[in-house]
This record gives C-alpha cells, structure tokens and sequence, in this order.
C-alpha cells in the first residue's frame, strides 16, 4: 500500500471516530459543570424572567417532583457575570394538594434553589414577583398585529408597557409622552422595577422598586402578583420562607402548565447574594 493511500484511509478512520470518541469528553465536561459550585454574589432583588418548559399539577405531582425553567433572554448579574437566555433552573415541589370540597383548598407550594449554567450550578434562594398563564405569556411575546388604532407593530408586556421593534426606548401605555422606563435591546428588554401592589382574592402583594434596570424579557417593570389564574392568588411568593412559592386556589385544582412564565428575584437572604 502506498504511503497517500494509507493517509487517505487514516484521515478517513480519524474523521469517524474522533466525533465519537468526542461524545463521552463532552459529557463528562457537561456534567463537570452541573455539580461544580460557583460563589457569584447576585444583588438582592436581581430580576430573572423564566419560561417553565414542564407542567406541574397539584393533583398529579409529588412532594420532590422536579421543577425547571429556563431564562427567557440573557441576565446581566454583575461582576462581569451573565446568565446567557436558556440558562436551566431547578426546584422541586414541595406541597400539591387538589381541591377537597368545599373546605380545603387546592395548593402547589414549590421552589427554585439551582441556576445552571456552563461554569457550574449557582445555588440561590429566588422568589416570584409576577407569574403569568400560558395565554398572557403568549400575547405578550408577539406583536400585536399593525392596525388604525396601533400602527407600530408595537408588543404589550405583561401589565401594559410597550415594546416598539424600531425603537430602543419603552413607554407606558397611558403616556407615551412620558419618562422613558427602560430598553429593548438586542440582548432583551430591560426595565428598571417599579414599585406596585397587587390584590387577589383579599391577598395584598407588594413589590418593590429597583435602582437598576433589569432583565424583564415579557413583563412590565410595574408587573405584580398573578396573571390568567382567575381567582387563584399567591398564598406565599417565597422572599421570606426560604424560597418557596405557593398558589392556592378555592373553586379549582391548581395547574401551572409548560409554557407558563415568571418574573423571578434574588431573595434578601439568598446564598448568592451573601458577600
């Protein structure tokens, strides 16, 4: 055998298995990275928009049953560190309970505690400032169609501020002829939190403002509480119980479907927001 053949059938062998013998080295580095701890310190209050890319029902999960998301566009946390769109995050449930009659409510209580990203697994305390249904998700990831009364082809956040495509400025729906309340950027939509109080069900929510803009992919700086859940309402939103997050609801079973999205924040006490 002459010496181009034998490198024509070597570069031929390489080209097969290097691909192969490629796919456990990838997968070991994958893994690596999912138990890796990093220390980053996240302000509290930093705004993390999630789409849940699993259904959870309070009358099919279990108490441990896992919960994921992922982030709906890029999150600049600071210190040079971002947390690139689709970026999973992990929980689990902690109570589902159906609706029982006329007297128990039905419950899904549940958390998010994990951040994974390509360096490693941040380990966070995160809590729900707004959370949205499917429908509303949905209508507010698309613009709305041009029409005589919308001529900008213009996209309605959740809780009503407007995203123009050929315009880097976002205003409120009322005025836009007022103060400017973030940007839509290449990278996402970002909007400092305004302060707003929610009310379902005799349940007040207060949420506070922030002195920086923040990731808000679909929602409104001034989005607060429940959206699309009729008159379920949120019994705890996790800043203050390590976490956890539940809905209650009087009249039906709780579902919370893949697609459903959420308005998340860095709690006070957070791991990851210790110096």
């Amino acid at each position: 055998m002459n010496c181009r053949r034998k490198q024509s059938l070597c570069q031929r062998f390489f080209a097969i298995r290097l691909p192969v013998l490629a796919l456990p080295l990838m997968f070991a580095t994958t893994c690596f990275a999912a138990q890796r701890r990093i220390d980053w310190t996240l302000p509290p209050g930093t705004a993390i928009p999630v789409e849940f890319t699993r259904t959870i029902k309070a009358d099919k999960a279990r108490a441990e049953d896992q919960v994921k998301a992922e982030t709906m566009q890029v999150v600049h946390l600071g210190q040079g560190h971002d947390l690139p769109k689709g970026s999973i995050v992990l929980g689990q449930v902690i109570t589902a309970r159906p609706l029982r009659g006329d007297v128990d409510p039905s419950i899904l209580a549940f958390k998010f505690d994990r951040i994974v990203t390509r360096a490693g697994v941040l380990h966070v305390h995160l809590y729900v400032r707004a959370l949205a249904n499917v429908d509303d998700s949905s209508a507010a990831s698309v613009p709305t169609p041009p029409s005589d009364m919308n001529l900008s082809d213009s996209r309605t956040l959740i809780d009503g501020d407007q995203v123009i495509p050929s315009e880097r400025k976002i205003y409120s729906s009322e005025d836009k002829e007022g103060p400017v309340l973030g940007e839509n950027l290449k990278d996402g939509v970002f909007e400092r939190l305004r302060p707003a109080l929610a009310v379902n069900q005799g349940k007040q929510l207060l949420c506070d403002g922030t002195a920086t803009e923040q990731s808000v992919a679909i929602y409104s700086g001034s989005a607060c509480g429940l959206y699309g859940f009729g008159t379920a309402y949120l019994a705890h939103r996790g800043k203050r119980n390590q976490g956890v997050v539940e809905m209650d609801a009087r009249y039906f079973t709780v579902r919370l479907y893949s697609q459903s999205t959420a308005l998340l924040q860095v709690a006070p006490n957070s791991d990851a927001s210790k110096p």
